[in-house]
């Protein structure tokens, strides 16, 4: 616990008399600290605090001269444009005509921070050391707090380089440390049925590796077994990966997918090195959709992509949103399985695609790709090669392509995408495709050429209309995409269908305060066939006087699932002055059957539970209760269900371990790229970044989620710290690279906290003001009224206070703290300062 004249919480001081002086010296201190101008005391307002009718006993040159610093080099928090820029050491030097301290811009800093030096260089002259920021660009200052040792400084946007916000430079990006770490996701349910017997379900979703130098070795799978006892175990991607950083990219070789941003993504084994556009100035992040639908039970909700099991979690009765969902590309076919707990499921697929394929002007984003088609039912598994390559042109045009090649399957894509302005951005491509089909696949052997045309849009409108992905594409009756060739390999009638067009939508419309309205569609059409996927969700919510209400609707048609249609009311309601919310949903189902339902929801602190009655007219009455609890180790969950003819109980838990060279660590789950705080060997302290984490007996917690190749401010929640517990700094910055994972280390020591009565030799009272130093030479405290002191007392006994040159002026005492015992966190002693 750091102590501060100007933060700390005077009142909690057990002695009116130093409560009162302790606000006169703070008081004192922030309006010197805030004066521009060199201020002198007028201590005749003041009593005589021990003094004669000469003058006060004062000694106020300590304060004075707080709100600046001496020439020198400090530890100083930066600001660029009121944003966290930096904590650095910077020197400060003392301008030889007006005398002012100010802190040494060099050209190297000022060119770190963005500003275009260039722009403002008088030709042939040379830059000084310590550059005058304010007098070479217009509209620029700099500012110091010399209080809370802050620097903040003001750029105009124009003299800035565009990528100086948030862009740090590659010579600090961080590989952290060796370490391994395991993310997990379990969940059991055990189902009593009168029609299926009994029978107990178990997924197990896990992934993680271990971070060794340069490398990241990294492994998903999942585990699952069914009521009957059926067991299956897939393992989707393992791989090692390590920066390119020369080239903006990463290598990884192993099993992982291929990007999405020119040919549909595909599963491979094998080699590939990719842009990485996160290691770019103002690039775009990575977007994975949000999946909405509607349980009508205490459902299980899975979603898939190209066979591959990505996600399961047990839902509550009612409308669920996916939001969290870490796709396995940027584009492709999502699979979501809802399996109620009475046993029916309900399958849809959602259609996704962003419209990434824009680039600034001079950016370049490439992949090469060389491996084996990597099948989830290890099937076939040729050989292929890929390559993709876009670059940003002048007039927000981008153009890309790419090629595709295996021995039995060739493919060529070309496209531009172009900015629209406030007319939103479109982007169009063309792919010429040549298969060789084999004899077994039903059709005729030999080569099927064709072509297909794709053009895509996106805007985001004034109105508050959001077209986040609209597209078609139309395909002649030869082409196949490298997917389905693969599957041409095997007999199997379902997929000699090739696709003729395929047109979807995702669209949302913010309201105001009347509520949000969102629509997503999409209908796909087969050469030769009558059959159709045609799959539409309408939704919209709004609020009134706390009341929130809404309606929902879906429409699902398709050969393998049938006809699916849905709509939904809602309306829910907190309750008094609790945490807790009421529902009523009422569903009418395809076959006009409805479905009603009741629920009661809340939180109490880390505890979230869910109680709902259903009444079906299909499905007969039901009801099930959901309770979670947020520990520092993992979240957990368990569950019922008892409807007519079965009963459910499940269990979850969702968490993550993390083992480093100095032990092993538990929390919640674990982003991509983590940071391990150290505050070593100090218990319980709070991380801002990660509410409700405490650190460790060894003195360890974990920050699930930072961003790579970005500076991230790790803080420290000092509030509840004991009072012994020194901490001189609680904020430090990390800058991992993707996947690290980076330790923010935080310095602590122990101090008792003493308040002592001084008194000089003779019987007087030390100066109000006087500095008290310890055997180092380090203020400690500050003498306030009657003599008192707080101090932060560490392992010496012996202090001193000088308040002028004379001998007389100087004077040593000793504390023994083990001689009394704390009052409410204070030791209260008293002692006589004589002359050394």
């Amino acid at each position: 616990m750091r102590i501060d004249a100007l933060n700390f919480d005077w009142s909690s001081l057990p002695f009116a008399p130093l409560r009162l002086s302790a606000a006169i010296l703070a008081a004192l201190m922030a309006g010197v600290a805030q004066a521009d101008d060199a201020v002198k005391f007028d201590s005749s307002f003041m009593q005589s605090f021990g003094g004669t009718d000469a003058g006060p006993n004062l000694d106020l040159n300590a304060i004075a001269n707080s709100g600046s610093l001496g020439p020198g080099t400090y530890p100083v928090l930066i600001r660029l444009n009121q944003s966290f820029f930096d904590r650095r050491d910077m020197t400060f030097t003392q301008d030889e005509k007006t005398g002012e301290v100010r802190a040494c811009l060099s050209a190297a800093f000022l060119t770190e921070l963005g500003v275009k030096l260039d722009a403002f260089q008088v030709p042939g002259e040379t830059l000084p050391e310590c550059i005058d920021l304010a007098a070479l660009v217009d509209g620029a200052a700099v500012s110091f707090d010399a209080n809370h040792l802050a620097l903040d400084i003001s750029v105009p946007q124009i003299a800035l380089r565009r990528d100086a916000a948030g862009y740090v430079a590659p010579q600090e990006w961080d590989n952290g440390i060796n370490a391994a770490m395991l993310n997990y996701q379990f969940s059991a349910a055990q189902t009593q049925s009168d029609a299926r017997g009994s029978g107990t379900q178990y997924n197990l979703y896990s992934n993680g590796g271990f971070n060794l130098g340069d490398w990241r070795f990294r492994t998903s799978s999942s585990f699952r077994q069914d009521e009957e006892g059926k067991q299956d175990w897939q393992r989707s991607n393992t791989y090692a990966q390590r920066d390119v950083t020369a080239m903006k990219g990463t290598l990884t070789v192993g099993e992982s997918f291929t990007p999405g941003d020119v040919f549909d993504s595909i599963p491979f084994r094998g080699v590939q090195l990719a842009s990485d556009m996160g290691m770019l100035p103002d690039s775009m992040q990575g977007y994975a959709p949000i999946i909405r639908g509607i349980a009508e039970t205490q459902a299980k909700v899975e979603v898939r992509q190209n066979g591959y099991s990505l996600y399961t979690t047990y839902v509550a009765p009612g409308a669920f949103e996916i939001d969290d969902l870490n796709a396995a590309s940027g584009s492709g076919d999502l699979e979501i399985v809802i399996t109620e707990a009475d046993g029916r499921e309900r399958r849809f697929t959602q259609p996704y695609a962003t419209l990434g394929n824009m680039l600034r002007e001079k950016t370049w984003r490439y992949s090469m790709t060389v491996g084996e088609y990597n099948a989830v039912d290890g099937g076939q598994r040729p050989s292929f090669a890929q390559a993709s390559l876009a670059y940003g042109l002048p007039f927000d045009l981008t153009l890309y392509g790419g090629l595709l090649g295996a021995n039995f399957y060739n493919a060529g894509l070309v496209g531009m995408g172009k900015s629209l302005g406030s007319l939103g951005a479109v982007s169009m491509d063309v792919t010429a495709a040549k298969t060789e089909v084999p004899q077994a696949s039903g059709n005729p052997a030999g080569k099927q050429n064709g072509q297909s045309v794709s053009v895509r849009y996106g805007k985001a409108f004034e109105t508050g209309t959001s077209v986040r992905f609209a597209g078609y594409r139309y395909s002649t009756e030869g082409y196949r995409d490298f997917d389905e060739a693969v599957r041409l390999l095997e007999p199997d009638s379902y997929y000699n269908l090739s696709r003729r067009s395929k047109v979807e939508a995702s669209i949302n419309q913010a309201l105001g305060s009347a509520g949000s309205f969102y629509l997503n569609m999409s209908q796909q059409n087969y050469w030769g066939s009558s059959r159709q996927d045609k799959q539409m969700q309408l939704g919209f919510s709004s609020q009134y006087k706390g009341v929130t209400y809404g309606a929902y609707a879906s429409k699902t048609l398709t050969d393998n699932f049938g006809q699916n249609n849905q709509v939904v009311l809602t309306v829910s309601m907190p309750i008094g002055q609790t945490r807790s919310t009421a529902t009523y949903a009422v569903t009418r189902n395809t076959d006009g059957s409805l479905d009603q339902r009741a629920g009661l929801s809340g939180r109490d602190g880390e505890m979230t539970y869910n109680v709902n009655a259903n009444r079906s007219d299909n499905a007969g009455n039901n009801g099930s209760a959901l309770v979670g609890y947020r520990a520092p180790f993992a979240q957990l969950g368990a569950g019922v269900s008892v409807g007519s003819g079965y009963r459910q109980t499940s269990v979850s838990a969702a968490g993550s371990v993390l083992a480093h060279g100095d032990g092993v660590e538990f929390g919640q789950s674990l982003g991509e790229t983590v940071a391990l705080v150290e505050v070593k060997d100090t218990p319980n302290v709070g991380v801002l970044n990660a509410p409700g984490t405490l650190t460790s007996k060894k003195g360890y917690a974990l920050v699930p989620y930072v961003m790579p190749y970005r500076k991230n401010r790790v803080a420290l929640d000092t509030s509840e710290l004991d009072s012994q517990v020194d901490i001189e700094d609680g904020v430090t910055n990390v800058v991992p690279r993707r996947g690290a994972v980076v330790k923010a280390t935080f310095a602590a020591s122990r101090s008792e906290k003493v308040v002592a009565t001084v008194r000089l030799a003779d019987g007087g009272l030390p100066p109000f003001g006087t500095s008290v130093l310890d055997a180092k030479g380090l203020s400690v405290g500050v003498v306030g009224q009657a003599g008192q002191v707080l101090m932060a007392v560490g392992e010496g006994t012996r202090f001193s206070m000088k308040w002028g040159e004379k001998d007389a002026q100087r004077c040593t005492f000793e504390l023994d703290i083990s001689k009394t015992e704390p009052v409410d966190g204070y030791r209260v002693m008293a002692a006589t300062c004589a002359a050394p």
